[in-house]
């Protein structure tokens, strides 16, 4: 086993005939057009068809994105993991090993099962074609960074940062890749969604007519939280409670509702709002547990033309759940949860999906892969996670802010190093109109 908690935050077929088939794979395509080769035996001659997987960050969401990974892809082989905790890993592995249709792909062996902080460095030392990024948010600018450096196609699970200093990096990375012709695939895994693809056509077709109103709810109860054990530091701690204290997740609005947020700028065609005010607070999650995250949002944010998007949400138990998102025009209004259009160009999708948009987006990743056709979705997952933090930092300031004034934000969560007795950011909950913005 390998370990590493240094203080810094960043094998079958050969090296040389996997990076010379996933290079070549950008033109494999063009080649099989002409000569009708299929894709799978360009990739054959290319080398080998074999596409080793590093995952980084061995929770729910990284056990699902690589069990989706190698459902995507016969050829996908899931070959080194990290994640800081032990147990974590080990968790993980054991699920993935239990699925009958993918245990044959997972072959990480004890020389390629990676803890600490460091554990990403050692993921994409291994030999790896893709990495998956599915740790705490807060570390995603700085793994995001090191693959791209190194070669690395990525998965990237969203949100891809907590503050503004974060989302300059991912954007600053998000251009290299493009140099490199490497993929970024976002976990904002609803743009794979076909019915959600198809009523956003219709929305910018002008099937709602001119935009008004834009309109996202998402109320739940809330989520898991895992009691102090003796002897742990508060590094450890939080890192195990990461949810709650926000320089690890950027508070539930970031990790969460960026969902919400997202759909509604690819409605308003990428375009990102000029103002945002909000308010929220803490009524129900109150105690210790809870680190220093607020437990309701409600924003709105000021489009040009007199757009304006209006967007709640809250994490309380006992109350009513709630998910809706609504495009309200001139001419009609859309329902992105029944994938509806009402009005003067009524419109239904046919039937629900039968595969999850998760799956599909890994299925979408690797035929793109496989065929050479880049996929980049790291501008606007970048730009919808600063979107949830200008919620955010409004909500915890009490102040009214403008676009650049977020983007240009210097407030840097970072904690004082990556060890387990380490410093990390002190919790404190924000009080409006007393925290400042930086």
């Amino acid at each position: 086993m390998k370990n590493s908690t240094t203080a810094n935050a960043k094998d079958g077929m050969t090296s040389t005939s996997r990076r010379e088939f996933l290079k070549r794979s950008t033109t494999a395509v063009a080649g099989s057009l002409v000569t009708g080769l299929s894709i799978a035996h360009s990739a054959h001659v290319a080398g080998s068809d074999v596409i080793r997987v590093g995952l980084v960050g061995c929770g729910g969401r990284g056990t699902g994105a690589a069990t989706q990974v190698l459902n995507a892809d016969r050829g996908a082989r899931l070959v080194a993991m990290s994640d800081a905790f032990q147990d974590r890993l080990q968790t993980s592995l054991r699920s993935m090993k239990q699925q009958k249709n993918i245990r044959d792909r997972v072959l990480v062996d004890s020389d390629h099962q990676f803890t600490g902080f460091d554990g990403y460095k050692q993921v994409i030392a291994s030999d790896v074609d893709v990495v998956l990024l599915a740790t705490p948010p807060h570390f995603r600018p700085m793994h995001l960074k090191a693959c791209i450096e190194a070669g690395k196609h990525v998965f990237a699970e969203k949100p891809v940062a907590v503050d503004a200093p974060g989302v300059r990096s991912v954007l600053k990375t998000t251009e290299l890749a493009k140099e490199k012709n490497l993929f970024i695939v976002s976990g904002l895994n609803g743009r794979y969604s076909p019915a959600l693809q198809e009523i956003v056509r219709r929305i910018q077709d002008g099937a709602v007519g001119k935009i008004v109103t834009l309109h996202a709810a998402r109320y739940g109860g809330g989520v898991w939280v895992r009691p102090r054990k003796p002897g742990m530091t508060d590094m450890q701690y939080q890192m195990r409670n990461w949810y709650y204290f926000t320089w690890l997740s950027g508070d539930f609005n970031v990790e969460q509702f960026v969902h919400q947020l997202d759909r509604l700028a690819w409605i308003m065609k990428d375009q990102y709002p000029i103002r945002c005010y909000s308010t929220g607070g803490r009524q129900s999650r109150t105690g210790p547990d809870h680190g220093h995250i607020f437990d309701h949002f409600s924003s709105v944010f000021e489009y040009p033309e007199g757009v304006r998007v209006f967007t709640t949400t809250r994490h309380q138990r006992g109350c009513s759940n709630e998910s809706q998102t609504l495009v309200m025009g001139t001419r009609g209004t859309a329902d992105m949860k029944t994938s509806t259009i009402t009005g003067e160009n009524p419109w239904q999708a046919a039937g629900r999906e039968r595969i999850s948009s998760h799956q599909l987006e890994q299925n979408a990743f690797l035929a793109a892969l496989r065929a050479g056709k880049v996929i980049n979705n790291g501008n606007y997952m970048a730009k919808s996670t600063l979107m949830a933090i200008m919620s955010r930092m409004s909500a915890y300031t009490g102040s009214s802010l403008t676009w650049e004034q977020v983007l240009n934000s210097k407030e840097d969560l970072s904690p004082s190093g990556y060890t387990w007795d380490a410093e990390p950011v002190k919790a404190e909950v924000a009080v409006p109109g007393v925290t400042e913005f930086v």
